[in-house]
């Protein structure tokens, strides 16, 4: 399948990820600055490049693939629905993290609410990084270079986790921006031009591509089993606000920038580079079912569309592409994971009084920690039929208690530390609670209604309880008297989510609605740790063509223009 030309521009492009790497985290990696936060020099491509390279994994290229061959444009709004949380983040979070010096996202939570809620939420992402994005990274990538190269599928990851681990670990995160700059041109121009190549194949009949029905449009009706349009706007409101705007894994980029300008910028950037990504990730199997609309296995739709439509000699690109996919996720969690390591868990216990120098050696080596737990732990993902629904399953509950937490940490000035505390344990009781729906119901065991079988319609039922939780903790003083007022509000949510999955999505998006832009229109006066309006303004000469709202407002057009014409 692969010939000599493929293999050497494979293994030069490998080869050329890690002289970068080496090179640019070779001046920032002693220092706690330089090696956690890259010596706050990161300029705006950079940003945005490693951004779109972090959430751009063998995830999409695997899972994705696979999930678009069999639904068809649904599944495109996982990456165009991702323009409301990067408003979020650009408006509100950005110049917050900004203007604190925060380098951590548990951190921001302590300077809110205090010590031990920087301590849980600590847990829950290196949690979360180690036993799903890690394990999905691993298993996804070993099954594509499998079915592409016939390789075994553990030892060619561990060789990837290997080479990659060693730049990371040496160069911090200068070393991961860099690498996923380029890493984020590859995966982009392979996915194109693998895109290209199948609409040739298909003599370029787009509407064939599409498909009919349900299959050629991104909105779908209710009672679609598995992406009806309610689970949508949770995906939207929910998941990827978490993702986006609460994830160390994103904003640690953000948190690098030279300044506030290049930051916002910076997630422009990739807002706008997200408008190119479903011609990558989800086109391709579209244009491949065309061909072959019987594949049994989804999951390989990938691996067969570049044996059907890349001629020999130009699979090496592709196959550079997903390599570049699997070594920028790698990368990104190994410094994002030892960056809460270090500075939320072992610095506030038993480092306080550790040099820098110690301290960046306990991020190399919980890196690599991570890493071998992460692979060890990957073959759990094999029970879920489809690769892609693994992360959805369990990230979509988990991230409705996080996402309360923040923005009532950032807009509500009442906002208490008790509410946050229990909506980040619901957060964490929700991984054991999605892995044991999952494997019981492989044993036709189903305890939750019907309804909240799909992870979307539950993550909307968590959110509301949060919500719930978050305000009676906050505005009741008294413990027995905000349960009291809390639990016939969490009964009444069950029950409407229970029965009508499209009530559940209206009402969370009404709550947020409410929870979130009465604050934005009346909070002026500014407050420790709190977002106000001043920071809707970019500091700086930066007006004209480099005006943030000229751009957002660009962005925020092209998207409204796809969704238009894909309804």
């Amino acid at each position: 399948m692969y010939n000599a030309f493929d293999f050497l521009f494979f293994l030069g492009t490998l080869l050329g990820v890690m002289a970068v790497g080496f090179w640019t985290g070779r001046r920032e990696k002693n220092s706690v600055s330089g090696y956690f936060r890259g010596g706050n020099q990161l300029p705006w491509y950079a940003i945005g490049f490693s951004i779109v390279a972090a959430g751009i994994s063998s995830e999409q290229f695997v899972g994705e693939m696979g999930y678009a061959y069999k639904l068809g444009m649904p599944v495109v709004n996982w990456e165009w629905l991702v323009f409301p949380a990067l408003s979020i983040l650009l408006w509100i979070f950005v110049p917050l993290y900004v203007r604190h010096s925060v380098t951590t996202m548990p951190e921001y939570l302590q300077r809110r609410f205090g010590p031990t809620t920087r301590t849980i939420y600590a847990y829950l992402s290196t949690v979360s990084y180690i036993f799903v994005n890690f394990a999905l990274v691993f298993y996804t990538g070993g099954y594509a270079l499998e079915q592409m190269w016939g390789l075994d599928r553990l030892w060619a990851v561990w060789a990837l986790a290997l080479l990659t681990g060693l730049y990371t670990v040496y160069g911090g995160l200068s070393a991961v921006a860099w690498t996923s700059s380029l890493q984020c041109i590859l995966l982009l121009g392979g996915g194109l031009y693998v895109f290209f190549a199948g609409l040739c194949a298909i003599q370029w009949d787009w509407q064939a591509m599409l498909g009919v029905g349900q299959q050629a449009h991104l909105a779908v009706p209710a009672d679609h089993p598995e992406l009806p349009w309610s689970a949508l706007i949770i995906l939207a409101l929910s998941t990827n606000t978490w993702y986006y705007a609460t994830n160390q894994y994103i904003n640690q980029r953000c948190l690098a920038a030279r300044d506030e300008w290049h930051a916002k910028m910076g997630v422009l950037f990739a807002g706008g580079l997200q408008l190119l990504m479903p011609l990558a990730t989800c086109f391709p199997a579209m244009a491949y079912r065309v061909i072959q609309p019987n594949l049994s296995d989804h999951n390989a739709a990938y691996p067969a569309l570049v044996a059907a439509f890349v001629p020999a000699g130009m699979r090496g690109l592709v196959a550079a592409a997903i390599v570049g996919a699997i070594m920028s996720t790698i990368s990104g969690l190994v410094n994002s994971t030892s960056t809460i390591v270090t500075l939320d868990i072992v610095r506030r216990g038993v480092g306080r009084d550790w040099s820098e120098e110690r301290l960046v050696r306990v991020g190399r080596w919980s890196g690599a920690a991570a890493l071998l737990i992460g692979a060890l732990f990957a073959p759990v993902v094999m029970r879920w039929e489809s690769l892609f629904r693994y992360a959805q399953d369990i990230w979509a509950p988990m991230a409705a208690p996080v996402v309360v937490v923040f923005l009532t940490g950032a807009l509500w000035e009442k906002a208490d530390r008790r509410g946050a505390d229990l909506c980040l344990w619901l957060a964490l009781l929700t991984v054991p609670l999605t892995l044991a729906k999952s494997l019981l119901a492989d044993l036709g065991v189903h305890f939750l209604p019907e309804n909240l079988e799909n992870p979307m319609v539950l993550a909307g039922a968590v959110s509301l309880v949060s919500w719930a939780m978050m305000a009676a903790f906050s505005y009741v003083r008294s413990w027995a008297a905000a349960l009291g007022v809390a639990l016939p509000i969490w009964a009444a949510i069950g029950w409407i989510a229970a029965l009508s999955p499209p009530a559940t999505a209206l009402l969370t998006s009404a709550v947020m609605g409410l929870a979130v832009g009465i604050p934005l229109v009346r909070r002026n006066a500014p407050a420790e740790a709190l977002w106000d309006r001043s920071m809707l303004q970019t500091p700086g000469p930066y007006s004209g063509y480099r005006s943030v709202w000229l751009w957002w407002s660009l962005c925020a057009a092209a998207f409204g223009v796809l969704y238009f014409l894909f309804w």
